[in-house]
């Protein structure tokens, strides 16, 4: 994802996280994923991918989703550090 992005602060990665409710050992699709393996994979990009991660500048709740995601379902923003 880092390398598909334009340089901050002119493009940003929106990411809808759900369903963060799942049992990853589940499986998928979908993957169930938390937050924080959205923050540790986007931060910290994979060897053969250059230097310079995303951060994430938002993240919130959403008040609209589907009733199986409420209060579990996450929106966040990322550009490069």
């Amino acid at each position: 994802m880092s390398q598909l992005l334009a340089p901050a602060p002119a493009a940003n990665l929106i990411c809808l996280e759900f369903p963060t409710y799942k049992d990853p050992s589940l499986g998928g699709p979908p993957f169930g994923l938390s937050p924080a393996v959205y923050v540790e994979h986007l931060s910290h990009p994979g060897e053969e991918l250059p230097p310079g991660g995303l951060e994430r500048v938002a993240h919130w709740q959403p008040e609209r989703t589907h009733e199986i995601g409420k209060g579990t379902d996450w929106v966040s923003v990322w550009r490069h550090q």
